[in-house]
């Protein structure tokens, strides 16, 4: 008899969550991921090398922090970044932009917050840029 009252309390339970509390077990829901993980970071820096690429600034940017990453599972994964960019010294033609500084006194740093969404499909090696906007910080 117990065992029989276990199916309708689960369903029960299972009906008494909020929508919200629903939406992130759901496929194609967006999730806050962790800035830190390895993935993201490799989303970070191909937005960035697009950002750079597609840009008629001749100075590079690069990341000054990630205010926001999330994810979304789809035909592959799609993240969601909002990131805080900075204008460096280095010009465009130089080949990296990890030892370049930013552009000093920190005050007139041109910074601008960034939305970017990078698709990921990792057993094709696939990367694309799908959305790209920035404003003034």
């Amino acid at each position: 008899m117990a065992s029989s009252l276990h199916v309708p309390v689960l369903l029960l339970a299972a009906l008494a969550m909020t929508p919200t509390a629903l939406k992130s077990y759901l496929a194609g829901g967006l999730q806050d991921t962790d800035s830190n993980a390895e993935d993201v970071q490799q989303a970070v820096e191909f937005a960035l090398q697009e950002y750079n690429s597609n840009n008629s600034d001749p100075y590079l940017s690069r990341l000054v922090r990630v205010v926001r990453a999330r994810q979304q599972v789809v035909a592959g994964i799609n993240y969601y970044l909002d990131l805080e960019i900075g204008r460096t010294t280095c010009a465009k033609d130089k080949s990296t932009q990890d030892d370049c500084s930013f552009r000093l006194p920190w005050a007139e740093v041109n910074t601008q917050l960034c939305s970017f969404v990078v698709y990921f499909r990792p057993w094709e090696d696939y990367k694309d840029l799908t959305s790209s906007s920035c404003h003034s910080a």
